[in-house]
């Protein structure tokens, strides 16, 4: 059957792993609340596991925009325990930059969307860009003059996209 891997739902699968990754959180909120007082981690803990979830239940269903979100929950996670652990809080947009490159990457990889391609190299120039600006290389006006220029060109494809599928 479609609903059943291994003669196993589907939802039950999902129902299986959303109770494993509820009691991981609540061990890791409890640990979070009386071992580590002075850092918040729990909601980094909370978006990694549920992007986990999205991930699982967009594979298991074939959903893309699960996936997209799954993926952008699951980096944010991430990159917030490195940052907030490497003391580079600082540099949150880059992070946020990243973790959106990193989601619509792995969403062209697995669902072969070419949008998430456009989008992805769009965000990897503001990715470059940014870390520029960031680290005093280029200029406000370069990062500007960059950042129009870039915005202009994916505007036109997407433009020149619709008006392909139009046809």
């Amino acid at each position: 059957m479609r609903g059943r891997i291994n003669g196993i739902k589907k939802t039950y699968i999902l129902r299986g792993l959303l109770v494993s990754l509820s009691l991981i959180f609540l061990i890791f909120l409890f640990f979070d609340i009386f071992i580590l007082p002075k850092k918040t981690l729990w909601f980094y803990c909370f978006s990694l596991l549920l992007g986990i979830y999205e991930i699982s239940k967009s594979r298991l269903f074939k959903l893309d925009s699960g996936f997209y979100l799954g993926n952008f929950l699951f980096f944010l996670g991430v990159s917030g325990f490195i940052f907030t652990l490497t003391k580079t809080a600082n540099f949150w947009y880059l992070y946020l930059i990243f973790d959106f490159f990193l989601a619509s990457f792995f969403t062209f990889i697995v669902c072969g969307q070419y949008f998430h391609l456009i989008f992805d190299y769009s965000l990897f120039f503001l990715l470059v860009f940014s870390t520029f600006y960031t680290f005093s290389i280029i200029t406000l006006a370069i990062f500007i003059a960059f950042l129009v220029t870039f915005l202009v060109l994916f505007i036109l494809i997407i433009v020149l996209n619709f008006l392909r599928r139009k046809k």
